[in-house]
């Protein structure tokens, strides 16, 4: 049973996109908007730094240490009422005013003496003003002045939620733009994992591809690489199970053959036969299942005990058809297990009685420390060009006589594993099959 599918990798790479470009239009908004506030505050406390220095102009000192106008501020901001532009002299009884603040009071706080001070404050009819106040010092007069000067913050406010408006509707806007291209910049990188699906969906229909014949993204790359060494893995391992299914079947093809042979002619000792061909089987199948060949060099088996049951066994099998004749000298020792000699023999034999009119012929013999084996048949014998193809696994040449095509390899590869070769040739009146195997020495008693 699976489990609950996790988010896809286009849905994640979206929304975290996604994610980040909303965060981003978010901020940047923000700020400009911030910005744009700071900058309208900025240029409204310019102005009314301006506004300061034209009252700071015009105030001078009377005779008697006091303060006065020169003149009236004309300024058309200054004398409509409650215009959002205001200003004020002094404190208590002595105080004036703009016109523009008509019965209302400006509001203050007290200014100590030094550099300006700015305030926010609320002023006539709610207004949001902006106040900036300092104490003025004139020669000849006795006490300090304090100056306020008043703005109305409102346009500054409207203007600062416009401009953050349309910021938001222009980062909206670009929002929308990077997401599609998001969009597509996610399905342009994730194009190598739908090639990818679609090389092992074609694997899984059973084509022999591998990622290797494409270019992938480095990031990809290593990937396709593990991906082809677990299907070349999966092949041998695949191969190997087939391969010694097709062995064990070739390996019991012959003590079944014996079997058959037995049940249409019974002889005396049909108990014996039968158990000895079981035993044969169950060997089989257990080496099989061990693991296959072993290729032990140390162990030491007789050659002569071999051929001859061997010789036993297919001639049951052949019957009158073919007459067996050998040449073993008694004291023959071949340097490896007896299964491989059994299975090597068993073969060559198997494959000479197919092919033979009359006769089949053993030779075996030692040349230093080399034991050299020979199965002969008068057969028609094999096209040189086709020795080479003999040798495949599943390979027959001809289809009319029963087989597999895979006799002569596994006796190949048997031999191959005893560091030994089998020598195909045709020979006057026939075909030869020749092994070259590592010769043991005599074993004492035998």
């Amino acid at each position: 049973m699976t489990g609950a599918r996790a988010l896809s990798l286009r849905w994640r790479l979206w929304l975290a996109g996604a994610l980040g470009v909303a965060i981003s239009a978010a901020i940047a908004g923000g700020l400009l908007g911030a910005m744009f506030e700071r900058s309208g505050e900025r240029a409204l406390d310019r102005r009314l730094d301006d506004d300061f220095a034209t009252l700071a102009g015009l105030i001078e000192a009377r005779p008697d240490g006091g303060w006065q106008l020169r003149r009236t501020p004309a300024d058309e901001r200054w004398t409509r009422v409650f215009s959002g532009w205001y200003w004020r002299i002094g404190d208590g009884g002595e105080a004036i005013g703009s016109r523009s603040l008509w019965d209302d009071e400006l509001p203050s706080t007290p200014v100590a003496r030094g550099p300006a001070a700015r305030f926010d404050a609320e002023g006539p009819r709610g207004q949001h003003l902006r106040v900036r106040a300092q104490q003025l010092r004139l020669p000849d007069v006795a006490a300090s002045i304090p100056v306020y000067v008043a703005a109305d913050r409102g346009d500054v406010i409207a203007e600062t939620r416009e401009f953050r408006r349309m910021a938001m509707l222009a980062f909206a806007g670009a929002a929308a733009v990077l997401l599609a291209l998001l969009a597509w910049q996610v399905e342009w990188g994730l194009r190598p994992l739908h090639r990818m699906r679609g090389i092992l969906q074609r694997v899984r229909n059973g084509d022999d591809v591998r990622f290797g014949g494409e270019r992938w993204p480095a990031e990809a790359a290593p990937l396709a690489e593990q991906i082809d060494e677990l299907l070349d893995e999966h092949a041998r391992r695949v191969s190997r199970a087939r391969h010694a299914a097709e062995d064990l079947a070739h390996a019991l093809k012959t003590p079944l053959a014996v079997l058959s042979a037995e049940a249409q002619a019974p002889g005396e000792d049909i108990a014996g036969l039968v158990a000895a061909q079981v035993q044969r089987m169950r060997g089989e199948v257990e080496r099989r299942l061990a693991g296959g060949f072993a290729f032990d060099a140390r162990r030491r088996t007789p050659v002569a005990p071999v051929v001859e049951a061997l010789r036993a066994l297919f001639a049951r099998t052949a019957g009158d058809r073919v007459a067996f004749a050998g040449d073993i000298a008694p004291d023959l020792v071949f340097a490896g297990a007896r299964e491989d000699l059994e299975e090597m023999l068993g073969n060559l034999l198997d494959n000479a009685v197919k092919w033979a009119r009359t006769a089949v012929r053993i030779h075996a013999g030692r040349e230093g420390d080399r034991l050299r084996i020979a199965v002969d048949d008068d057969g028609p014998g094999m096209r040189p060009e086709a020795m080479a193809q003999a040798l495949q696994r599943g390979v027959r040449l001809d289809s009319r006589v029963p087989g597999h095509g895979l006799g002569l390899s596994i006796v190949d590869g048997i031999a191959a594993g005893y560091d030994g070769r089998l020598v195909l040739d045709n020979r006057p009146g026939g075909f030869r099959a020749a092994l070259d195997l590592p010769a043991g020495a005599p074993i004492s008693g035998a």
